[in-house]
């Protein structure tokens, strides 16, 4: 199925879910509820079958999420024209060879930057990750250091507290927020999301939770083109918005 036939699956408006997914959880919604409520008649088989459908009725449909980051004018252009790519050790260090061409970095800065980082590690290499709520709630202790430093977690961590490399990529690029059309199969089947798709449902039908809705995943496949909304690039009114970065301590640059 194309992005442009996908349907934006809306989670803060479950009345609005489209009507074969709203069908889905009024039939089972009395398990769901029972489940949750730990009503003896609800097995552990009969809900995790429930579940595993609802993983499989979200395929068809894509959600709003954020990628908080920092990139290059050129990193953000090519994110429009391409789409997003699935990072690892090979393109970070052909993204640095690009900033040693331009002047931006120094050959030895470079070298450091390609042998001290984590972008093969196990639980990064391949992955983007996007918030499907509001980035700001958060707030600048959750998302603060994703636009301060270029090169993505998997580099900075590696270079925040060293006094050669910390300077050499925080003044590249501009704090961004790419903002995306992200189709629910293009994570691996998100037991979570379900999880939360059945609070949210269950909240509109009167039951009262505690439990925090919001949900953040990573793709494991690239993201075309047509899914990106827009890259949103500080001082952007609606980065500033969207981070609630005015009222952060340690201001952006």
């Amino acid at each position: 199925m194309s992005a442009m036939s996908r349907v934006l699956l809306d989670l803060d408006c479950p009345m609005e879910w489209p009507t074969r997914l709203r069908c889905y959880l009024n039939a089972r919604h009395d398990l769901f509820l029972g489940w949750e409520t730990n009503e003896s008649w609800v097995t552990t088989l009969m809900y995790d079958k429930a579940v595993d459908g609802l993983i499989d009725a979200l395929q068809p449909y894509e959600i709003m999420g954020w990628h908080c980051t920092r990139l290059t004018d050129a990193e953000a252009e090519e994110i429009i024209r391409n789409g997003m790519q699935l990072p690892d050790a090979t393109m970070l260090a052909n993204r640095i060879d690009v900033l040693v061409e331009a002047n931006e970095i120094t050959p030895d800065v470079a070298c450091r930057l390609k042998l001290e980082n984590q972008a093969d590690e196990e639980h990064r290499a391949g992955r983007v990750w996007f918030c499907f709520f509001p980035p700001h709630m958060d707030g600048e202790s959750g998302i603060g250091r994703f636009f301060r430093h270029w090169g993505g977690e998997a580099l900075y961590n590696s270079h925040e507290g060293d006094q050669t490399t910390s300077p050499a990529i925080s003044c590249i690029g501009t704090p961004c927020i790419v903002e995306a059309n992200v189709p629910i199969a293009s994570f691996e089947r998100d037991i979570a999301l379900a999880f939360n798709i059945v609070h949210r449902f269950l909240i509109s039908r009167g039951w009262h939770s505690t439990e925090p809705t919001e949900h953040e995943n990573c793709i494991k496949c690239p993201l075309s083109a047509e899914n990106i909304r827009r890259i949103i690039r500080f001082p952007d009114p609606d980065f500033c918005l969207l981070t609630g970065c005015s009222n952060w301590s340690s201001p952006l640059a």
